[in-house]
C-alpha cells in the first residue's frame, strides 16, 4: 500500500491510505496529549484549589455510579480524575474544527471546511482507538488493578460509545465527505460532550449549601440539560434520520446497515444521558437550602437591645454583652 503524501494528508483525502494513516496519528497524538496534559496541566491546577477535596469525592461518585470504575485510593481516583478532564480538550478541538461547515462559512471555502470537519471526527475516532488499546493493555497486562479499572460495565458502555466512531469515521469521509448533516453531527455530538462534562466538573466546585452555590448550580445544570436535549436528543435523531434516509437513496445498504446498527448504540447511550440530566434537574430545581441556624444578631430588626445588657426585647438570650453580640433562642 502506497503511503499517503503529507499534502493528502493535511486535506484529509478521502482514500483508505490517509484516512487510516490519520486514525493512527491521532491516536498517538491523543495519548502523548492526554497523559501530559492531565499531569502536567489539569492536577498541579486542581491541587492549587480549596474546593479540592469536594472535586474528588464527586467525581469518585460519578465514576462509581456512572461508569461502574472504582479505584483502591485517592490518589489513582484523581490521576484518573485528571485523565478525564484532559479527555475533554479532544471534544473541544473536534468540536472547533467542524464549526465553519456546520455554520455555513464563505462557500468558496467549502472544500477546506469539510476537510477541517473530517479532521474533527478523526479526532474523536482517533481517541478512541488509543482508548481501547490501553484498555486491553489494561485488562491483559495489568492483572486485578488492570480489571478492577475495566469492570463489565465501563467496558459495555464504552462499547455502545465507541462503536460508531469506529466503524463510520473512515467510510463517511472517504463517501460523505462533504455532507454538511455529517459535519453538524459530529459537531454536536464533540461540542455537546465538551460543554456537559465541563459543567459538570464545574458544579463538582459549588457550595450548594450556599444561595449563591445552588443558583449557580441549578444555572449550569439547566444549561446542561438543554444541551443534551438539543444535540443528544432532537437534533441526534433528526440528523440520523437524513443520513439514513440519503444512505437509503444511494443504495448503499452497507452504509445503512452498519449506520443504523451504530446509531442505535449510541441513541441508547443518549437516552442514557438524557434521563441522568433530568434527573438532576429535578433534584437541583427543588433543593431547598439547609435551615438557617438560629444564631443571629441583636441589631437585627426585632432584636434590640440596652447597651450593656445580655436580654433582648424579643426574648433571646444573648451569648455575650453589648448591642452587636448574637443571639440564640432563650
Amino acid at each position: 500500500m502506497e503511503l499517503p503524501t503529507v499534502a493528502s494528508l493535511l486535506a484529509c483525502a478521502p482514500t483508505l491510505q490517509s484516512q487510516i494513516s490519520l486514525v493512527l496519528i491521532q491516536a498517538v497524538v491523543w495519548w502523548c496529549f492526554i497523559n501530559w496534559a492531565s499531569k502536567s496541566v489539569v492536577a498541579p491546577y486542581i491541587r492549587t484549589k480549596p474546593w479540592r477535596t469536594q472535586w474528588l469525592q464527586l467525581n469518585k461518585a460519578f465514576f462509581k455510579n456512572s461508569l461502574f470504575t472504582s479505584f483502591d485510593n485517592d490518589a489513582e481516583t484523581f490521576a484518573f480524575a485528571c485523565l478525564f478532564q484532559a479527555i475533554l480538550a479532544q471534544h473541544l478541538v473536534g468540536g472547533l474544527l467542524c464549526i465553519p461547515s456546520t455554520f455555513g462559512f464563505p462557500e468558496p471555502y467549502q472544500g477546506l471546511f469539510a476537510g477541517m470537519a473530517c479532521h474533527g471526527a478523526l479526532c474523536e475516532a482517533g481517541w478512541e482507538l488509543q482508548d481501547i488499546v490501553s484498555r486491553v493493555h489494561q485488562r491483559l497486562f495489568q492483572g486485578e488493578k488492570g480489571k478492577a479499572m475495566n469492570p463489565p460495565g465501563l467496558l459495555a458502555m464504552l462499547s455502545l460509545h465507541h462503536a460508531m466512531g469506529q466503524a463510520m469515521v473512515v467510510p463517511m469521509n472517504m463517501f460523505y465527505q462533504d455532507s454538511r448533516e455529517y459535519h453538524e453531527f459530529v459537531f454536536l455530538l464533540q461540542a455537546a460532550a465538551f460543554v456537559a462534562l465541563m459543567l459538570q466538573s464545574y458544579g463538582y466546585t459549588l457550595d450548594v449549601k450556599t444561595d449563591q452555590g445552588l443558583r449557580k448550580m441549578r444555572v449550569t445544570i439547566a444549561v446542561s440539560w438543554c444541551t443534551i436535549l438539543y444535540s443528544r436528543v432532537w437534533r441526534f435523531a433528526t440528523l440520523g434520520f437524513q443520513l439514513m434516509s440519503r444512505f437509503h437513496a444511494d443504495g448503499n445498504m452497507a452504509m445503512l446497515a452498519v449506520g443504523g446498527t451504530v446509531l442505535g448504540c449510541m441513541g441508547i447511550l443518549n437516552l442514557s444521558v438524557f434521563a441522568d440530566a433530568s434527573m438532576k434537574l429535578k433534584k437541583f430545581a427543588t433543593m431547598k437550602l439547609p435551615a438557617k441556624s438560629a444564631e443571629a444578631t441583636c441589631a437585627q430588626p426585632g432584636g434590640k437591645v440596652l447597651l450593656g445588657s445580655t436580654h433582648c426585647f424579643t426574648g433571646l438570650s444573648c451569648s455575650c454583652g453589648g448591642a452587636d453580640c448574637s443571639w440564640i433562642s432563650a
